[in-house]
């Protein structure tokens, strides 16, 4: 509990901190004069001024807040305050100083995975084709299973983080891979297939795909017996491998699962290997609920068995470090996407397509944090740069008392001409917070039945 309670406090604060030094800077860009600058909320603990702004950290370590001269429309200012207050800049300023919170949100993200990509290098394997699927665009072509692929249309690979970035931007285009084969080298012209598929959240995807993959395919081995599974009621051990169920020959993993999911509960006769010795045991699948990424409860027919998982040589593997502009790129467009998760996430809540009961508050984040925390530095990091971005789109909705709210109220006063009626905004602002504290019991009341009744 205390370390969840410690990463979300640091979670917090770095996340609430980097928002509001983006409105510090752009403000300080502007001429904008900052009374207050606190890292912290609450009673000042120690700090220095200088010129005007206080510099200081405060007793609640939640965050900071920056307090700017005249950022109240009706605030009371001295002549020569007029020349350095938010309120009396152009329109256009303002809606900088504002957007710039939240973008700066954003940047933290990217400067974080930009570090995850260019400094710390992401874990990837050798471009050696390990599994090819029969009747797949590749197959048909002539790749076969252990081939190196040395290159993509003449631009060199050593990855599977190229192959995959490559046949992205190919678009569909067919591909010449120059691939070793022992002592030999071919050039082979390949056309990936257009394919459909499913997002997380159950929509219907297209996407090309070559038919092959860096790892072999998962075999029916047994990594782990859950306790009082069917799978330990039948003897079933840690390294079993199954190999037929009902004199069906198992040759995956998959394979295994597809059987077994569609057993209807029906006994099995499995046939596991175990060392050198073969063993038939019967096996009763039974119905497991789950929750899929839509909240909704979904049933399974399972026997209580997770695999063993890939096992590829340590040669096979390696760090790979992205060249400057090529980190940048990617680090840009990983923030991309989980900037269009995020809004495609809030779209289906208002459509009710997602459940409301996915949505979490403090409660599930530090919980949520301290797990990453547990699980080493740069998941924890990795976790900041998500809930980063999740807080810049939110802090983007046109809500009163938000940035966006106030953004949209700017934008208005742009197209106007002049600043929308101070009674209008004062009803909104109200408006705006009673919709803040609903959902925020709300999300309390969600955090509270999954951490005590789930």
């Amino acid at each position: 509990m205390s370390t969840d309670i410690i990463a979300f406090i640091i979670v917090l604060g770095v996340l609430i901190f980097f928002h509001e030094l983006g409105h510090f800077l752009v403000a300080r860009l502007f001429g904008v004069g900052v009374e207050k600058f606190s890292l912290g909320f609450g009673p000042r603990l120690f700090g220095k001024k200088v010129g005007i702004t206080d510099y200081c950290v405060s007793a609640v370590p939640l965050g900071g807040y920056v307090k700017m001269v005249g950022e109240e429309p009706d605030s009371e200012l001295s002549p020569e305050d007029i020349s350095i207050s938010f309120s009396h800049m152009h329109v256009l300023k303002r809606i900088l100083i504002v957007a710039a919170g939240p973008a700066f949100n954003l940047l933290l993200a990217v400067i974080i995975y930009f570090g995850f990509y260019a400094v710390m290098g992401i874990e990837d394997i050798t471009p050696v084709i390990r599994n090819i699927g029969i009747g797949s665009p590749a197959q048909k072509a002539g790749v076969e299973k252990g081939d190196l692929i040395l290159s993509i249309d003449e631009t060199p690979v050593d990855s599977w983080y190229d192959i995959i970035n490559t046949v992205k931007r190919r678009n569909g285009r067919t591909l010449s891979l120059n691939i070793q084969r022992g002592n030999s080298v071919l050039s082979l012209a390949v056309s990936p297939e257009l394919k459909k598929g499913k997002d997380l959240f159950g929509d219907e995807i297209k996407y090309y795909d070559l038919g092959i993959s860096g790892y072999p395919e998962t075999e029916a081995v047994i990594g782990e017996v859950v306790k009082g599974s069917p799978a330990q009621t039948a003897g079933l051990e840690k390294n079993d491998r199954i190999v037929a169920i009902n004199g069906e020959k198992v040759n995956s993993w998959k394979e295994m699962q597809k059987i077994v999911s569609e057993s209807q509960g029906k006994v099995l006769l499995t046939t596991i290997q175990r060392g050198k010795s073969l063993l038939d045991v019967e096996i009763t699948p039974v119905v497991t609920k789950k929750k899929n990424p839509l909240g909704e409860t979904e049933e399974h027919f399972m026997i209580g068995i997770s695999t063993a998982g890939v096992i590829l040589p340590d040669e096979d593997r390696f760090v790979k470090r992205l060249a400057v502009f090529e980190a940048l790129f990617e680090s840009i467009r990983q923030t991309y996407r989980v900037v269009d998760l995020t809004i495609v996430s809030i779209a289906k809540l208002i459509q009710g397509t997602l459940s409301v009961k996915t949505l979490g508050g403090p409660i599930m984040i530090a919980e949520m944090a301290g797990q990453q925390a547990r699980e080493g530095t740069a998941n924890f990091v990795y976790f900041i740069a998500l809930i980063s971005i999740n807080l810049a789109v939110l802090n983007f909705l046109p809500i009163p008392v938000l940035d966006g709210g106030h953004l949209l109220f700017f934008f208005i006063e742009a197209a106007i001409g002049k600043p929308v009626n101070t009674k209008i905004r004062e009803v909104a602002q109200q408006v705006g917070i009673f919709i803040l504290v609903i959902l925020m019991i709300f999300v309390f009341y969600n955090d509270i039945t999954r951490y005590f009744f789930s």
